[in-house]
Protein backbone atom coordinates (compact mmCIF):
# COMPACT_ATOMS: atom_id res chain seq x y z
CA UNK A 1 0.00 0.00 0.00
CA UNK A 2 1.67 3.36 -1.06
CA UNK A 3 1.23 6.12 1.34
CA UNK A 4 1.04 9.71 0.67
CA UNK A 5 3.43 12.35 1.08
CA UNK A 6 0.57 14.11 2.59
CA UNK A 7 -0.38 11.44 5.43
CA UNK A 8 4.11 11.43 5.49
CA UNK A 9 3.74 15.48 6.11
CA UNK A 10 0.96 15.03 8.41
CA UNK A 11 2.14 12.10 10.69
CA UNK A 12 5.96 14.02 10.35
CA UNK A 13 3.75 17.20 12.01
CA UNK A 14 1.94 15.62 14.47
CA UNK A 15 4.99 13.65 15.83
CA UNK A 16 7.60 17.39 15.54
CA UNK A 17 4.85 19.27 17.44
CA UNK A 18 4.21 16.69 19.79
CA UNK A 19 8.11 16.38 21.14
CA UNK A 20 8.21 20.40 21.23
CA UNK A 21 5.28 19.99 23.34
CA UNK A 22 6.70 17.86 25.58
CA UNK A 23 9.83 19.77 25.47
CA UNK A 24 8.36 22.76 26.38
CA UNK A 25 6.26 21.94 29.04
CA UNK A 26 9.08 19.86 30.84
CA UNK A 27 11.10 23.25 30.48
CA UNK A 28 8.29 25.07 31.89
CA UNK A 29 7.63 23.06 35.03
CA UNK A 30 11.37 23.02 35.56
CA UNK A 31 11.30 26.96 35.52
CA UNK A 32 8.34 27.33 37.90
CA UNK A 33 9.12 24.17 39.92
CA UNK A 34 5.36 23.39 39.40
CA UNK A 35 4.18 19.96 37.71
CA UNK A 36 0.79 21.83 36.29
CA UNK A 37 -0.51 25.31 35.94
CA UNK A 38 -4.18 24.54 35.47
CA UNK A 39 -6.78 22.54 37.09
CA UNK A 40 -7.25 20.80 34.20
CA UNK A 41 -3.97 19.38 33.94
CA UNK A 42 -4.67 17.43 37.57
CA UNK A 43 -7.94 17.62 38.69
CA UNK A 44 -7.57 15.54 41.82
CA UNK A 45 -4.08 17.29 42.48
CA UNK A 46 -5.81 20.68 42.29
CA UNK A 47 -8.81 20.55 43.72
CA UNK A 48 -7.24 19.60 46.56
CA UNK A 49 -4.55 22.89 46.24
CA UNK A 50 -7.22 25.02 46.32
CA UNK A 51 -9.01 23.60 49.21
CA UNK A 52 -5.76 23.67 51.03
CA UNK A 53 -4.86 26.93 49.99
CA UNK A 54 -7.95 28.51 51.61
CA UNK A 55 -6.92 26.91 54.98
CA UNK A 56 -3.47 28.25 54.42
CA UNK A 57 -5.53 31.79 53.88
CA UNK A 58 -7.10 31.54 57.53
CA UNK A 59 -4.15 30.35 59.09
CA UNK A 60 -2.20 33.59 57.55
CA UNK A 61 -5.36 35.81 58.25
CA UNK A 62 -5.61 34.41 62.04
CA UNK A 63 -1.59 34.42 62.13
CA UNK A 64 -1.45 38.18 61.14
CA UNK A 65 -4.12 39.28 63.93
CA UNK A 66 -1.58 37.64 66.27
CA UNK A 67 1.30 39.13 65.91
CA UNK A 68 -0.58 42.66 65.68
CA UNK A 69 -2.23 41.56 69.15
CA UNK A 70 1.34 39.92 70.68
CA UNK A 71 2.84 43.75 69.72
CA UNK A 72 0.36 45.92 70.89
CA UNK A 73 0.36 43.45 73.98
CA UNK A 74 3.95 43.64 74.40
CA UNK A 75 3.57 47.67 74.21
CA UNK A 76 1.30 47.60 76.72
CA UNK A 77 3.19 45.15 78.99
CA UNK A 78 6.15 47.50 78.49
CA UNK A 79 4.20 51.25 79.60
CA UNK A 80 2.85 48.86 82.60
CA UNK A 81 6.12 47.93 83.63
CA UNK A 82 7.63 51.77 84.27
CA UNK A 83 4.18 52.31 85.85
CA UNK A 84 5.14 49.34 88.40
CA UNK A 85 9.06 51.07 88.66
CA UNK A 86 7.18 54.65 89.33
CA UNK A 87 5.23 52.45 92.35
CA UNK A 88 8.00 50.46 93.45
CA UNK A 89 10.42 53.83 93.87
CA UNK A 90 7.75 55.67 95.13
CA UNK A 91 6.88 53.24 98.17
CA UNK A 92 10.10 51.45 98.53
CA UNK A 93 12.06 54.27 98.70
CA UNK A 94 10.33 57.92 98.67
CA UNK A 95 8.22 56.91 101.05
CA UNK A 96 10.24 55.25 103.72
CA UNK A 97 12.34 58.28 103.69
CA UNK A 98 9.66 61.14 103.87
CA UNK A 99 8.31 59.35 107.04
CA UNK A 100 11.62 59.38 108.41
CA UNK A 101 11.10 62.08 112.14
CA UNK A 102 14.04 64.29 111.83
CA UNK A 103 13.20 65.65 108.41
CA UNK A 104 11.61 69.07 108.42
CA UNK A 105 9.20 70.18 105.86
CA UNK A 106 11.64 71.46 103.38
CA UNK A 107 12.36 68.01 103.00
CA UNK A 108 8.94 66.81 103.28
CA UNK A 109 8.68 69.31 100.53
CA UNK A 110 10.90 67.89 97.98
CA UNK A 111 9.61 64.50 98.30
CA UNK A 112 6.37 65.51 97.46
CA UNK A 113 7.97 67.59 94.59
CA UNK A 114 9.33 64.10 93.28
CA UNK A 115 6.21 62.20 93.97
CA UNK A 116 4.26 64.79 91.70
CA UNK A 117 6.51 64.89 88.94
CA UNK A 118 7.03 60.71 89.00
CA UNK A 119 2.85 61.06 89.29
CA UNK A 120 3.03 62.95 86.23
CA UNK A 121 5.12 60.38 84.77
CA UNK A 122 2.50 58.06 85.33
CA UNK A 123 -0.09 59.41 83.76
CA UNK A 124 2.29 59.09 80.73
CA UNK A 125 2.71 56.22 80.61
CA UNK A 126 -0.84 55.72 80.89
CA UNK A 127 -2.16 57.48 78.54
CA UNK A 128 0.45 55.53 76.26
CA UNK A 129 -0.38 54.64 72.58
CA UNK A 130 0.47 51.64 70.07
CA UNK A 131 0.35 53.50 66.50
CA UNK A 132 -2.41 55.32 66.86
CA UNK A 133 -4.58 53.32 69.64
CA UNK A 134 -4.21 54.49 73.25
CA UNK A 135 -3.57 50.98 75.11
CA UNK A 136 -5.67 51.86 78.54
CA UNK A 137 -8.60 53.49 76.72
CA UNK A 138 -11.14 50.57 76.36
CA UNK A 139 -12.89 51.89 73.06
CA UNK A 140 -11.77 55.16 73.25
CA UNK A 141 -9.97 56.38 69.74
CA UNK A 142 -10.46 60.45 70.12
CA UNK A 143 -8.47 61.57 73.20
CA UNK A 144 -6.22 60.34 75.71
CA UNK A 145 -8.28 58.33 77.86
CA UNK A 146 -6.85 59.66 81.19
CA UNK A 147 -7.45 63.44 81.96
CA UNK A 148 -7.33 65.81 85.34
CA UNK A 149 -10.19 67.60 86.33
CA UNK A 150 -9.46 71.19 86.44
CA UNK A 151 -11.51 72.05 89.42
CA UNK A 152 -10.96 69.14 91.61
CA UNK A 153 -7.48 67.74 90.16
CA UNK A 154 -8.61 64.43 90.36
CA UNK A 155 -8.34 61.82 87.28
CA UNK A 156 -10.83 61.06 84.68
CA UNK A 157 -11.31 58.32 82.61
CA UNK A 158 -12.75 59.20 79.60
CA UNK A 159 -14.48 61.96 81.08
CA UNK A 160 -15.81 60.46 84.17
CA UNK A 161 -14.23 61.09 87.81
CA UNK A 162 -12.49 57.57 88.32
CA UNK A 163 -12.99 57.89 92.14
CA UNK A 164 -16.95 57.96 91.21
CA UNK A 165 -17.12 55.10 89.52
CA UNK A 166 -18.29 51.48 90.18
CA UNK A 167 -18.66 47.78 89.19
CA UNK A 168 -20.98 45.22 89.59
CA UNK A 169 -22.56 42.29 87.65
CA UNK A 170 -22.94 44.34 84.88
CA UNK A 171 -19.66 46.13 84.53
CA UNK A 172 -18.31 49.70 85.16
CA UNK A 173 -20.60 52.35 85.87
CA UNK A 174 -21.34 55.85 87.70
CA UNK A 175 -24.48 57.74 88.86
CA UNK A 176 -25.17 61.12 87.10
CA UNK A 177 -26.38 63.97 89.14
CA UNK A 178 -30.21 62.50 89.11
CA UNK A 179 -28.71 59.13 90.66
CA UNK A 180 -29.24 56.99 88.09
CA UNK A 181 -26.82 55.17 86.79
CA UNK A 182 -24.84 55.48 83.51
CA UNK A 183 -22.46 53.57 81.35
CA UNK A 184 -18.60 54.45 81.23
CA UNK A 185 -18.52 55.58 77.71
CA UNK A 186 -16.11 53.85 75.49
CA UNK A 187 -15.21 51.09 77.53
CA UNK A 188 -17.03 48.34 75.60
CA UNK A 189 -14.49 44.93 74.71
CA UNK A 190 -13.06 44.69 72.12
CA UNK A 191 -12.83 41.34 70.72
CA UNK A 192 -10.83 39.53 67.47
CA UNK A 193 -10.82 36.07 65.85
CA UNK A 194 -7.22 34.36 66.72
CA UNK A 195 -8.44 30.82 66.09
CA UNK A 196 -10.20 30.08 68.85
CA UNK A 197 -13.55 29.35 66.70
CA UNK A 198 -15.30 32.71 68.01
CA UNK A 199 -19.18 32.58 68.40
CA UNK A 200 -21.57 35.42 68.82
CA UNK A 201 -23.89 35.11 72.36
CA UNK A 202 -26.92 37.56 71.12
CA UNK A 203 -25.54 40.15 69.89
CA UNK A 204 -22.18 39.89 71.54
CA UNK A 205 -19.11 37.68 71.30
CA UNK A 206 -18.94 34.79 73.53
CA UNK A 207 -15.30 35.86 75.57
CA UNK A 208 -14.07 32.34 75.56
CA UNK A 209 -14.04 31.85 71.63
CA UNK A 210 -12.52 35.24 71.22
CA UNK A 211 -9.43 37.52 72.39
CA UNK A 212 -10.02 40.25 74.25
CA UNK A 213 -7.76 43.39 72.64
CA UNK A 214 -9.40 46.48 74.26
CA UNK A 215 -8.11 47.05 77.77
CA UNK A 216 -9.88 49.25 80.19
CA UNK A 217 -8.02 51.86 81.90
CA UNK A 218 -10.14 51.76 85.10
CA UNK A 219 -9.77 48.39 85.71
CA UNK A 220 -5.92 48.54 85.53
CA UNK A 221 -5.27 51.98 87.43
CA UNK A 222 -7.83 51.22 89.89
CA UNK A 223 -11.28 53.37 90.98
CA UNK A 224 -13.74 54.34 92.94
CA UNK A 225 -13.06 54.66 96.97
CA UNK A 226 -12.31 52.23 99.82
CA UNK A 227 -14.10 52.10 103.43
CA UNK A 228 -12.12 54.94 104.47
CA UNK A 229 -12.90 56.52 101.95
CA UNK A 230 -9.27 57.00 100.32
CA UNK A 231 -9.38 56.42 96.61
CA UNK A 232 -8.28 52.84 94.74
CA UNK A 233 -6.62 54.96 91.76
CA UNK A 234 -3.04 54.97 91.69
CA UNK A 235 -3.16 58.23 90.56
CA UNK A 236 -5.17 59.71 92.72
CA UNK A 237 -3.38 58.00 95.74
CA UNK A 238 -0.32 60.03 95.24
CA UNK A 239 -2.48 63.03 94.26
CA UNK A 240 -3.01 62.63 97.91
CA UNK A 241 0.26 61.18 99.28
CA UNK A 242 1.81 64.23 98.24
CA UNK A 243 -1.13 66.55 99.42
CA UNK A 244 -0.19 64.92 102.90
CA UNK A 245 3.68 65.28 102.39
CA UNK A 246 2.93 69.13 101.83
CA UNK A 247 1.16 69.28 105.16
CA UNK A 248 3.84 67.60 107.00
CA UNK A 249 1.22 64.67 108.01
CA UNK A 250 3.43 61.73 108.64
CA UNK A 251 1.27 59.33 109.88
CA UNK A 252 -1.51 60.25 107.11
CA UNK A 253 1.71 59.73 104.74
CA UNK A 254 2.51 56.16 106.62
CA UNK A 255 -1.33 54.71 106.32
CA UNK A 256 -1.51 55.85 102.31
CA UNK A 257 1.89 54.00 101.30
CA UNK A 258 0.02 51.12 103.25
CA UNK A 259 -2.73 51.24 101.00
CA UNK A 260 -0.13 52.45 97.82
CA UNK A 261 1.65 48.89 98.60
CA UNK A 262 -1.52 47.22 98.12
CA UNK A 263 -2.37 49.13 94.52
CA UNK A 264 0.63 47.70 93.95
CA UNK A 265 0.26 44.18 94.86
CA UNK A 266 -3.06 44.57 93.14
CA UNK A 267 -1.27 46.68 89.52
CA UNK A 268 1.31 43.99 89.77
CA UNK A 269 -1.42 41.01 89.02
CA UNK A 270 -2.73 42.73 85.98
CA UNK A 271 0.78 43.08 84.79
CA UNK A 272 1.52 38.85 85.59
CA UNK A 273 -1.72 38.89 83.69
CA UNK A 274 -0.46 40.63 80.69
CA UNK A 275 2.77 38.46 80.47
CA UNK A 276 0.67 35.33 80.49
CA UNK A 277 -1.47 36.88 77.57
CA UNK A 278 1.67 37.67 75.43
CA UNK A 279 3.81 34.13 76.90
CA UNK A 280 0.29 32.34 74.90
CA UNK A 281 0.10 34.53 72.23
CA UNK A 282 4.02 33.56 71.11
CA UNK A 283 3.03 30.24 71.79
CA UNK A 284 -0.19 30.80 69.69
CA UNK A 285 2.11 32.42 66.92
CA UNK A 286 4.44 29.66 66.92
CA UNK A 287 1.90 27.15 66.16
CA UNK A 288 0.43 28.92 63.46
CA UNK A 289 3.45 29.65 61.96
CA UNK A 290 3.86 25.54 61.91
CA UNK A 291 0.62 25.19 60.47
CA UNK A 292 1.19 27.67 57.27
CA UNK A 293 4.34 26.12 57.00
CA UNK A 294 2.73 22.46 56.74
CA UNK A 295 -0.06 23.69 54.61
CA UNK A 296 2.71 25.44 51.91
CA UNK A 297 4.65 21.99 52.20
CA UNK A 298 1.41 20.33 51.16
CA UNK A 299 0.96 22.67 48.57
CA UNK A 300 4.50 21.93 47.27
CA UNK A 301 4.19 18.18 47.38
CA UNK A 302 0.94 17.88 45.09
CA UNK A 303 2.29 20.90 42.65
CA UNK A 304 5.97 20.76 43.29
CA UNK A 305 8.28 18.54 40.65
CA UNK A 306 11.14 16.22 42.41
CA UNK A 307 14.31 17.53 42.51
CA UNK A 308 16.05 15.54 38.70
CA UNK A 309 13.31 13.84 37.84
CA UNK A 310 12.46 16.88 35.61
CA UNK A 311 15.60 17.44 34.13
CA UNK A 312 16.48 13.84 33.37
CA UNK A 313 12.91 14.22 31.40
CA UNK A 314 14.05 17.26 29.41
CA UNK A 315 17.36 14.98 28.30
CA UNK A 316 14.91 12.21 27.13
CA UNK A 317 13.01 15.14 25.95
CA UNK A 318 15.55 16.85 23.87
CA UNK A 319 17.04 13.84 22.52
CA UNK A 320 13.65 13.02 21.24
CA UNK A 321 12.87 16.31 19.46
CA UNK A 322 16.19 16.43 17.96
CA UNK A 323 15.77 12.79 16.76
CA UNK A 324 12.25 13.54 15.33
CA UNK A 325 14.04 16.19 13.19
CA UNK A 326 17.06 14.88 12.35
CA UNK A 327 13.89 12.12 10.88
CA UNK A 328 12.66 14.96 8.91
CA UNK A 329 15.90 15.91 7.02
CA UNK A 330 15.75 12.45 5.79
CA UNK A 331 11.80 11.37 5.04
CA UNK A 332 10.58 14.93 3.45
CA UNK A 333 13.57 15.05 0.53
CA UNK A 334 13.19 10.92 -0.27
CA UNK A 335 9.28 11.74 -0.48
CA UNK A 336 9.58 14.52 -2.58
CA UNK A 337 12.47 13.17 -5.07
CA UNK A 338 9.69 10.42 -4.94
CA UNK A 339 6.97 12.81 -5.95
CA UNK A 340 9.03 14.54 -8.69
CA UNK A 341 10.21 10.70 -10.17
Amino acid sequence: MRVTDKTIGRNYLKYLNGARYDYEQTTNRIATGKRFTQLSDDVSAGSRVLSTRSDRYKAEKQLDNIKAINEELTSAESSMTSINDILTKISSEILNKAVNGTNDQTIRDAYANEVQNLRNELLQFANSKYKEKFLFGGTNASGAPFSIDEDSGRLKYNGVLVDDIKKDADGYYYEDANGDRQDIPMDDDVYLDIGLGIKMAGTAVDPSTGFKISYSGIDIMGFGKDGDGNSNNLFNALVDIEAALRSGDVDKVGQLNNKLQEQRNDFGKHLTDMGSKTQYLETMEQRLTNTVDGYTSRIQDLMGTVPGQEETTLMMNDYTLKAVLQLGSRVLPISLMDYLN
